[in-house]
Parts: C-alpha cells; structure tokens; sequence
C-alpha cells in the first residue's frame, strides 16, 4: 500500500511540475485525452520505479548513494519537460517555431502525433536555448569549426544559413521547370492586371543571397554544378517573357562590393551600404515612370560607421559574435537621414501569416505620390528612407520565409490608393512568386 501511494504522490508531482508540457497554450489548451494518456503512464512507470528502488535497497543491500544516482538519472530525463517554452519564433535561428497538435483535433486522430508532438518538443524544451550555445562552444573545442544543421561558417569570419535550401541553391541545383516559370508568369501577370485595373504600377525587385555576391568566402566543399543559377533563370524569364517592370539588383552589387562590404559577415542580410545600392536602382526604376519621384543621394544621409551588425547566423550557430569576432568584422556605414519628415506607425497585423506593416507619413507637402511595397527583411534595411520620396508610404513585410498574401492585403493597399506597388523578394525565397495569389478584383 505504501508503494501505492508513493507512487501517486511521485506521478502528482510530476504532472504538476510538467504543466507546461501538457497546455502549450494554458488552460484553454489543455488536452484531456491526452493528459489522462500520460497520467496513467506515468503513474505505471512510478509504480515500477518504486518499486525497483525498493528492490535496489532491500533485496539486493545497495547503498543509499546508488539509489540518489538513480533517482537523478530519472529526474534528469524529466528536466527537458520542466519549463516548456511558449515562444512561436525563434530570434536565434530566424524561425518560426513547431506549433504543439493535439492528438485528437476536432473530433479526428492526428496519425502523425508522433511526428509533431517530437518536432514541437523539439523546439520547446527546457534551456533549449542554453544547450544550443553549449553544443557550438564544445563543437568549437573540439574539432575548430562552426557548423550545424542550420548554418555554417566560410571563409575569413563569413558565416552562410543553410536553411532555405540554400546550399543547394548556391550550387545551382534546383533550377525551376517550364511548368513552375509559368507559374511564375501567370501570377504576376495577375497582379499586374489587378494592379492596372486600380490604376497601380506594379514593379517586381528580386535580390540575391549574400554567398551570391560574395561566393569567395562560401566554405570550399560546395560548388556550382552548373554556371546559370536559378535567380538568374527567373530574371532571364521574366524579362523576356512578363510584361512587368524587374529590378535585378545583383550587377550593380557586384560593382558596388569592390569598394565597400555590402552584406553583414554574421548575418543573412545585406547591411546599409547593400541597401543603399538597392534602393537606388529600384527607385531609378520607378523614377523613369514617374519623374517627379525624388530619389535619395548619399548627401542627403550622415554616413558614419558604427560597431552594429546583424548576427542572426552567429546567434543561429550558438555563438556570441561581439565576444568571439573581431570589431572590424562588426562595424558597417550606418546610413541616418539628415532632415527626416515622415512620422510611422508599426502594426503587427496577423501572427498566422507573419504580416506586419509599416506605415509612414510625410511632412513634405512637396511629396505627392504613394507607394505600397510588399517584402521582406531586407526592406528593413530601407524602407525608413525610401518614404522620404513619397507623401504616404507603406512596407508591408513579411518574414521568417513566409509566403506572400497579395489577396489578403489588398483592400489595405487601395485603401492607400498608391501610384506604385513593388514586390520584392531574395534569392532563397523565390518560391513566393511561384505561390504568389492575385486579388479577384
């Protein structure tokens, strides 16, 4: 009897310290089934561990100090599941996290339980964090590389993301078919009709990825298998075969690189002197189209450089990269507006889809036009300036590769009633064109 009781005082116990674990959401959450499931488990499991120390003392005489190791081997199996995380993004390795799946949803079984209740552990586990920082630092120790499953480290303090498929892509790999760059067409093809139709000009601005411009520095065991790439093979598509203004802003980096670093060596984006070279060159664009459209000059910033760098790989790799990089391989141009005038807003507008917008405002009343751009994490890096050139602006961005929802956003884009709207994608994610949907209207 007093086993008994052991035992359910232990499963109480545990249960209680791994609530987390069993409402990934809270009370609104929490799963029955599967609790009554892991309840009656764990209470099995007690019962026998209970018994077995009982054993371990009585039967076969060992001594205390043998049953604490036991105890803690157990206890040590259960601290993964003592603090479940709830964070939906991991800011560390630039994702969006496992969400949690209930065994039965809905009334249905979800067959693949399994699956996800091990990729959502897997993300949420106690210290996950921590451990992978200590993985990176014994890595480090032990064989003097950085690498792991989401990143790597090249040459010279370089550092590359492997999510993505982005080796692959490095590597020109995964050219698309005739059907997918048809795909491609037809989509755009309908947004620019969507675009007409509201009296809108539609641009379309791809950007490559930084081993892209800088493939020197990419780690030697990868190579190209053949010379077109797969950025390229879209440029050349649409170029000949859409009737859609493209910004291609690769040649223009690639001249600009001989005098200045243009992507951050710890992260996956460009930094402000890159955004800088891209933003002219779309804005020159535009500016053949609307003339009166003012485009910023370097004379119109304070250009200083500054100990500021993205490390979004060095963070993904569990590496601190202001203690373990030079300050030289930290230290960019930093790009700030002389005499700002737009006042803005951020709004997070829908978690599902990782939307948010950033809405400026002009004091300018010399500034007449309007414009909507739809991109990514590389418009962070411009989009605060480039509403300077127009009277109201707005960047709708999309991270952490998400999908773009041109449908979903476009009564708040003619609610602006913009002269221009550009869709602006990098080189990994150019799958979005291929996905990419058209309002019906």
């Amino acid at each position: 009897m007093k086993r008994l009781w052991i035992s359910v005082f232990l499963t109480v116990l545990i249960l209680g310290w791994a609530y987390s674990f069993y409402c990934p959401e809270g009370w609104s959450s929490f799963d029955w089934k599967v609790f009554v499931i892991f309840a009656s488990l764990g209470f099995l499991a007690m019962y026998k561990l209970v018994g077995y120390l009982a054993q371990f003392k009585i039967i076969e005489h060992n001594s205390r100090i043998d049953i604490v190791f036991v105890v803690c081997v157990v206890a040590f199996l259960y601290f993964p599941a003592s603090n479940i995380s709830h964070e939906t993004v991991s800011v560390q390795e630039n994702r969006n996290l496992a969400v949690y799946k209930p065994l039965i949803d809905g009334g249905k079984i979800n067959y693949n339980f399994g699956r996800d209740f091990e990729s959502w552990f897997n993300d949420h586990f106690n210290s996950r964090d921590f451990f992978i920082d200590l993985n990176s630092k014994l890595s480090r120790l032990l064989d003097r590389k950085l690498k792991n499953a989401t990143a790597m480290a090249g040459k010279d303090n370089w550092l590359f993301t492997k999510r993505w498929n982005s080796v692959k892509t490095f590597q020109n790999k995964n050219l698309y078919s005739d059907e997918e760059l048809l795909a491609i067409k037809e989509n755009l093809e309908a947004v620019n009709k969507w675009a007409a139709k509201n009296n809108i000009k539609f641009y379309v601005m791809i950007n490559p990825d930084k081993e892209r411009v800088y493939p020197e520095f990419y780690p030697e065991e990868f190579k190209p298998v053949r010379d077109l790439s797969r950025i390229e093979q879209v440029a050349q598509y649409i170029k000949n075969n859409v009737n859609v203004p493209l910004v291609f802003v690769y040649d223009e980096l690639l001249k600009a690189k001989k005098d200045h670093i243009l992507y951050y060596k710890t992260g996956t984006h460009w930094n402000h002197r890159g955004a800088f070279v891209a933003y002219t060159q779309l804005m020159n664009r535009i500016k053949q189209d609307f003339p009166s459209l003012y485009v910023m000059k370097e004379k119109d910033f304070n250009i200083k450089p500054v100990l500021e760098a993205d490390v979004d790989i060095a963070s993904a790799l569990g590496v601190n990269a202001y203690n373990t990089f030079p300050k030289e391989d930290l230290t960019y141009d930093k790009f700030e507006v002389k005499n700002p005038h737009t006042s803005s807003k951020h709004t997070f507008l829908d978690e599902e889809r990782r939307i948010e917008t950033f809405d400026y405002v002009n004091a300018d009343k010399s500034k007449k036009l309007r414009g909507v751009i739809y991109g990514d994490s590389f418009v962070l890096r411009m989009n605060w300036y480039m509403a300077e050139s127009f009277a109201q602006f707005q960047h709708i961005y999309t991270g952490y590769g998400r999908m773009f929802d041109v449908s979903f956003m476009a009564e708040d884009i003619k609610q602006i009633k913009p002269d221009i709207f550009v869709i602006q994608t990098t080189e990994r994610l150019l799958d979005r064109l291929k996905q990419l949907n058209a309002p019906e209207d």
